[in-house]
């Protein structure tokens, strides 16, 4: 009989509103929807009750919390124990090493004995939402908890991102049925970005300040992302996906899409990890090998990635920085490039190009754009463009006869938004230039 709404499913249950609309999508659950209410078949929820299977997220996060001891997991291989001090967000007690190898890389000391409490204090406060986010700090009111680094326990510290998770030592909870990779999780069809932070959620873990929300679509995992106040970052990652597709072959960037969503508009590309890859950000990277200091940071990091066996990094890099350039990236920090590595096989590859947002001078006012030169600063390894540019040795892979054109096509993509009016034609002689610089220096 379909007469349990969610909200008393989720109270017989003793688990989250979002997990009962998991087992709802996954047909765990039979139930129906009326006038845009989910209810349930109540002889179901009874039975699911009476019978509670033992795999599954943890139904009080805060007893989960304060569990005496937790093992810090890499997809299925237990990786450490520790214990967390949820008033502080640090880490102590990991002093039980099980596979150092699988460790987050720069956690572990050089023999693999050892785990810094630091490290892994501040690798996990860049594991969830960044304060400066847009309405997290009345969400954390909203959700009774003292601070950002506590969302992750609400699902077991799981991220679409990589394969870290955590569990209570000794329990009987299992990857296979907790993961987000190939769990579907819950998710309203609109609302607050944050809606599902709290819940069975990626979103606990998405790091960075610009709005984000994870979306299951056919089967697959979608990252949504917003804009500031001209919403020109989710054209400018759609431009840039169109630079990358006359450049590059598939597989070396993700590909993003213009969409509106909530009356917005926003990005969108698919996860580009599969369920046993992870992402390691270059900041991490850099702590492989101690620093030398007649090494450049770009020589430091490109003796880091042989250390781990990656050989064509030259090639990668030299992509990134001429691609960056093209569409006058400012923000390719430490986090947003880096390494892909299989957990299984602990190979590693570059990461394909994601995230080139803060470019094509979005973070400029219209009325001192006519007062801005088109040099721009760049990261990550000179602020000077030019000198940035003159790392890349190699440039046998640029046809730069498919630059033709690029700037009236990023141009006539940018009018679509009403905010660019007074923009584009600045924009258009900034890409123009760039393109000619590129072309008079690679052609």
């Amino acid at each position: 009989m379909f007469d349990t709404t969610v909200h008393e499913a989720s109270t017989l249950l003793g688990v989250s509103v979002g997990r009962v609309h998991q087992l709802i999508k996954s047909g765990q659950l039979p139930a129906e929807q009326l006038a845009g209410i989910w209810l349930i078949d109540r002889n179901s929820v009874l039975t699911r009750a009476a019978n509670k299977p033992q795999p599954g997220r943890p139904s009080d996060p805060s007893g989960f919390r304060r569990a005496a001891r937790f093992l810090l997991m890499n997809r299925t291989h237990e990786v450490l124990s520790f214990k967390f001090d949820a008033s502080t967000g640090e880490f102590f007690e990991a002093d039980e090493i099980i596979d150092a190898a699988r460790a987050p890389l720069s956690v572990m000391s050089p023999r693999g004995t050892r785990a810094s409490k630091v490290a892994l204090s501040y690798w996990w406060a860049h594991r969830t939402i960044p304060k400066a986010r847009t309405g997290i700090e009345e969400k954390l009111r909203e959700l009774g908890i003292a601070d950002t680094y506590d969302l992750p326990f609400r699902s077991l510290g799981l991220s679409l991102s990589d394969q870290y998770w955590v569990k209570p030592y000794d329990s009987d909870l299992r990857w296979e049925d907790v993961n987000f990779f190939q769990n579907d999780f819950a998710e309203t069809e609109a609302g607050d970005w944050l809606a599902e932070v709290g819940l069975d959620s990626p979103d606990n873990t998405s790091d960075g300040v610009l709005s984000k929300r994870w979306i299951c679509e056919d089967g697959k995992r979608v990252l949504l992302k917003g804009g500031t106040l001209l919403e020109q970052e989710p054209f400018n990652e759609a431009i840039a996906t169109e630079l990358h597709r006359r450049l590059l072959t598939s597989g070396e960037y993700v590909p993003y899409e213009l969409r509106q969503w909530n009356d917005s508009y926003v990005s969108a590309c698919p996860n580009f990890l599969s369920s046993t890859e992870e992402l390691i950000p270059a900041y991490y990277v850099n702590e492989v090998r101690p620093r030398d200091d007649r090494a450049n940071s770009y020589r430091h990091y490109v003796d880091c990635c042989h250390a781990l066996g990656v050989e064509n990094i030259e090639d990668a890099l030299g992509k990134m920085i001429v691609c960056d350039y093209l569409v006058a990236n400012t923000d390719r920090h430490w986090r947003n490039f880096g390494l892909v590595r299989d957990v299984e096989t602990l190979e590693y590859r570059p990461a394909p190009l994601f995230d080139s947002g803060s470019s094509l001078w979005c973070r400029v006012p219209t009325r001192e754009l006519q007062y801005t030169p088109f040099v721009f600063d760049t990261r990550p390894f000179f602020d000077d463009s030019s000198r940035q540019l003159r790392l890349v040795d190699d440039a046998s892979w640029l046809d730069c006869d498919q630059l033709a054109g690029f700037a009236e096509w990023a141009t006539d993509f940018l009018d679509e938004n009403v905010s660019m009016y007074g923009r584009t034609d600045f924009v258009f002689e900034g890409i123009q230039s760039l393109v000619d610089h590129v072309v008079a220096v690679f052609g």
